[in-house]
């Protein structure tokens, strides 16, 4: 009876433990949502991007985006509260704040989508009144997702179609393939934004507010594993 107990208590820890973990890295690796997912090659599209949260819990003060060279006429949609500028390659928008609990407001960008099918990207600096983080990295080698990931968006040859427009767990490595040679040319840009200009020049970068919270993930995990393992000497002392 008493061993059954023990096996009780160490489950529940290690779920509690695995729930929190889940939370947490959710809360620190979401992403700047574009919507649509899928626009039509040669055609003017509005897509509006969500920011997941804040930065570390503080709100949002500042999107900058970089446009690629492929994309023209690209202009930030009028936003109550904030103000929209498109100046060198950069879209921002600032002046406004969104509290870091808040994961679908829209702040959406017109353009007219590249001649050629194949997948865009909208690499962004996220600013908080406390912290920043930049959503700039294009994919893995192998396909997969970064973990900072910049917003990217497919363009279809034709009107997209329903699977084009619904979004899947993990892009496949065909259709993640990045159309520039490199994050540096990805992400270099000029914007009287000196904080952006600062972060999506640093090909890579992240802010201190992820680090800090994928070490909480990781003290969560440790503080898992000594439950158990106790959980499990005690078991082992109680046989004896």
């Amino acid at each position: 009876m008493q061993k059954n107990r023990i096996a009780l208590r160490m489950s529940a820890a290690l779920a509690a433990c695995t729930a929190v973990t889940l939370m947490v890295s959710g809360v620190s690796y979401a992403h700047v949502e574009p919507d649509p997912i899928a626009v039509e090659a040669g055609k003017s599209a509005t897509v509006g991007f969500a920011p997941g949260h804040g930065c570390d819990g503080s709100p949002t003060i500042s999107l900058a985006f970089k446009v690629s060279a492929s994309v023209t006429d690209a202009a930030p949609v009028d936003k109550a509260g904030w103000t929209g500028e498109a100046k060198d390659g950069v879209v921002t928008f600032s002046g406004g704040s969104l509290d870091a609990s808040i994961d679908t407001e829209r702040f959406e960008i017109t353009f007219t989508a590249p001649a050629e099918a194949g997948p865009i990207y909208f690499p962004v600096v996220q600013t908080c009144v406390k912290g920043a983080i930049s959503w700039i990295d294009p994919p893995n080698a192998d396909g997969s997702e970064a973990e900072h990931a910049a917003p990217s968006i497919m363009v279809t040859a034709g009107p997209p179609t329903s699977a084009d427009l619904t979004p899947t767990e993990e892009e496949s490595a065909d259709t993640m393939v990045a159309t520039e040679t490199s994050t540096a040319d990805t992400v270099a840009a000029t914007t009287s934004d000196s904080t952006a200009v600062s972060i999506l020049t640093a090909a890579g970068g992240s802010s201190d507010s992820d680090s800090s919270n994928t070490g909480l993930v990781v003290a969560i995990v440790a503080a898992g594993v000594v439950v158990v393992g106790g959980g499990a000497f005690a078991a082992s002392r109680r046989k004896k």
